[in-house]
């Protein structure tokens, strides 16, 4: 089942929840952001996997509240046992993971099926 959302989709594909964002990640659409990436993450604890991937490749924007999001659900995940996998590509996204760090708080991955691959194998 995928559900709408003002800025993302959330699916279920192979065991797992993915949450694709789209857009800016920023001040205004933080909120919506929010309450759509705790509806998945709480899918992800729910389901047989554990897995959560963020597919980041369409988002144009990433400010440091959207960051914020991210380290929040990472540490979210030490308490849920949920995984959480990074899909991003674009320099607009990975440079910004990079230069704030938070790249090594997530295995982040070019595309959706390897990190659904990956994630199976560990």
């Amino acid at each position: 089942m995928t559900i709408p959302a003002p800025l993302g989709m959330i699916d279920r594909q192979d065991g797992a929840v993915v949450l694709a964002f789209t857009g800016e990640l920023d001040l205004a659409t933080t909120p919506d952001a929010r309450a759509i990436a705790l509806q998945a993450h709480e899918e992800a604890a729910a389901a047989t996997r554990k897995l959560l991937v963020i597919d980041l490749r369409t988002v144009t924007f990433l400010a440091s509240v959207g960051l914020e999001l991210l380290a929040d659900h990472r540490a979210r995940s030490t308490r849920t046992g949920v995984t959480i996998a990074l899909v991003a590509t674009t320099r607009t996204v990975t440079r910004v993971l990079d230069i704030t760090g938070v790249d090594a708080l997530f295995t982040i991955y070019a595309d959706i099926e390897t990190a659904l691959a990956d994630a199976r194998t560990s």
